[in-house]
């Protein structure tokens, strides 16, 4: 029994053959490993380049907050009798609802940020949606909009989206008017949307407002155009003479 025990403890011996059959057996799994390594990443690097703005559902949804957001704001324009304020506290719900006021607002100061102290920074982010409301309100109830046509979703840059849309009047004029949307992807929730800017007739509202805000801003400061946006929240100044929708063509097309 003793002498079987040593034959059994021997060391297996392999022959040429079985060693270098046992290398490629070797070599072809690592390979494998590695091969499904490079898959999976180049999918993931696949994944992050793809623009989010190209994804067709991406692309039906935005379409659709901006037909539900423009059949809200039409449903309060149509009641003329409404009092201004009330007018004014429904479009203060469209406006948290559907665009983003602080990137609005940061495009709009520009560059003049770094001139400003920051306490004219925290009061002008603070009261720039009672200033959008105010001056937004004022031009859009002047309007005899009769209904919002929704067209194509173009996509700009890596998520932005440009959504078309023909406006018709109260005499059956249009004139064209593309939503800039950025849509705003959480984990484990549905996407969220939001207007940054709007163009009448190829004109860019953010663009204008900041022209606008830059003209204030060289006459009295930072601290001027904060004393003026504060005018017009409180009624002293005509909410027309800080307009951005006043130099765009409205009704300019047949």
């Amino acid at each position: 029994m003793h002498h079987n025990m040593e034959k059994n403890s021997q060391p297996i011996v392999l022959s040429k053959k079985q060693e270098s059959l046992s290398l490629r057996y070797l070599m072809l799994s690592f390979s494998t490993t590695i091969m499904l390594i490079s898959l999976l990443w180049i999918q993931n690097i696949w994944a992050e380049d793809k623009n989010i703005n190209e994804d067709p559902l991406i692309q039906k949804e935005t379409a659709e907050f901006i037909q539900k957001l423009a059949d809200k704001a039409l449903t309060n324009l149509r009641q003329k009798e409404t009092p201004i304020a009330e007018q004014e506290d429904r479009f203060r719900d469209i406006l948290a609802e559907g665009f983003d006021s602080k990137y609005i607002g940061k495009i709009s100061l520009g560059r003049h940020t770094k001139d400003a102290t920051s306490e004219d920074v925290t009061t002008y982010y603070t009261i720039f949606p009672d200033y959008l409301v105010k001056v937004y309100t004022s031009r859009l109830t002047k309007l005899d909009t009769k209904e919002v046509i929704v067209g194509e979703v173009l996509p700009n840059g890596k998520k932005d989206m440009y959504v078309r849309t023909k406006v018709i009047d109260g005499e059956n004029k249009s004139f064209d008017v593309d939503w800039r949307v950025r849509p705003y992807p959480k984990n484990n929730e549905p996407v969220s949307y939001k207007i940054i800017d709007v163009k009448i007739e190829g004109i860019s509202m953010a663009r204008t407002q900041r022209d606008d805000f830059t003209s204030k801003i060289s006459e009295s400061g930072v601290t001027g155009l904060i004393s003026f946006m504060k005018d017009i929240i409180a009624g002293t100044i005509d909410p027309e003479e800080g307009n951005a929708l006043k130099t765009a063509p409205l009704n300019n097309n047949p």
